[in-house]
């Protein structure tokens, strides 16, 4: 699959001064100056876990790293990666942190952010759950959704095999792995399953189905970062395309009937019920798009009396988490939702 929109581009003059000088020298030395070419799916696939290999710092070595494979709703298999602390005990019962990588929803595997979860599992002294959930358009949407959903039932039904504490499960992600967290929460609170965090990172949040040009977005980052490196307005275009390609050729009536079921997953903010849901951490980035969309869903948490921490990466783009090497937003990220981690799962000692 490719279209015309270009994956790669050089910094945009609406961009230039605002962009931390550590950013833009590695994207001038990195990006810059590769040959545009049309998106192909494909070949971005293949290629994702090296996009920013250029900025990301060497991970911790855990020892104790395992794959095997859970049912989800449908019955189809679908593959976890357990790490461990090392130095567990074996009679231990772990705290979990189940984690949904970003991508879109499109790309991205359980090599994605490796990198930061063993930050996570070194520093917090917890074990991490990645999940390698269902791609759009392979599967129509929500899939990923429901196979994460599925997999934290599935982590806190057998915990005890596993080697976990059922009663100290917290879930994350980035990007799409964000809202899959954040809408694994309003799940898990509707069935009594309790979570004790919830970790967004640059959490996508709105539905853009409908709204033709960034400037016709109700949200300010929307218009402001149109044309920022990484993520921009064509390239979100370019994902949400593919993620309802699913109903071409449905009848209107058959698109709304499909549209119904879907409901809130569509958009967050149109969730029925906020209350009662888990403290939550929403970081976001200044020059990401969706921005102002992970700010106002923080707000609608609030509002509703949920616990929130929120904060906001100034200068850096939509995947700087990726960067550790070299940018410090991306340190103080990981460093600190692996101290929200182990607050949380009350594995800090003073």
């Amino acid at each position: 699959m490719s279209t015309g929109h270009e994956a790669i581009n050089p910094i945009h003059p609406t961009m230039v001064g605002k962009l931390d000088p550590e950013f833009e020298k590695m994207y001038n030395e990195h990006v810059a100056n590769t040959p545009n070419r049309p998106i192909d799916l494909p070949l971005l696939r293949q290629n994702y876990n090296k996009i920013y290999s250029y900025g990301i710092a060497p991970a911790p070595e855990i020892k104790s790293i395992e794959d095997i494979t859970f049912k989800s709703f449908d019955g189809v298999p679908v593959k976890l990666r357990i790490y461990k602390p090392n130095g567990f005990s074996e009679t231990e019962k772990l705290p979990v942190h189940i984690d949904f990588h970003g991508g879109g929803a499109a790309v991205g595997d359980l090599d994605t952010e490796a990198h930061i979860l063993k930050e996570y599992v070194e520093r917090a002294r917890i074990a991490v759950v990645d999940v390698e959930y269902r791609l759009i358009p392979d599967y129509k949407f929500p899939t990923g959704v429901k196979d994460c959903f599925e997999a934290v039932k599935y982590v806190f039904e057998n915990a005890e095999t596993l080697g976990f504490n059922k009663n100290s499960i917290s879930v994350g992600g980035v990007s799409a792995g964000g809202h899959i967290s954040l809408a694994v929460d309003h799940l898990c609170r509707d069935i009594g399953l309790k979570l004790v965090l919830i970790c967004a990172g640059t959490p996508q949040i709105a539905d853009i189905s409908n709204i033709p040009t960034a400037q016709d977005s109700p949200y300010d980052s929307i218009k402001e970062c149109e044309f920022a490196p990484t993520l921009n307005w064509a390239r979100l275009k370019w994902f949400d395309n593919i993620k309802w390609q699913w109903l071409e050729g449905l009848t209107e009536e058959q698109k709304k009937e499909e549209l119904d079921k879907i409901g809130w997953l569509r958009d967050l903010t149109l969730a029925t019920n906020f209350k009662d849901l888990t403290k939550t951490l929403v970081f976001t980035a200044g020059l990401d798009p969706m921005r102002s969309e992970g700010l106002a869903y923080a707000k609608i948490l609030m509002d509703h009396g949920v616990e929130v921490v929120y904060k906001c990466y100034e200068g850096v783009p939509h995947p700087f988490q990726h960067m550790n090497k070299n940018l410090w937003q991306a340190r103080d990220f990981i460093y600190r939702t692996a101290l929200e981690l182990a607050l949380a799962h009350k594995t800090l000692t003073f």
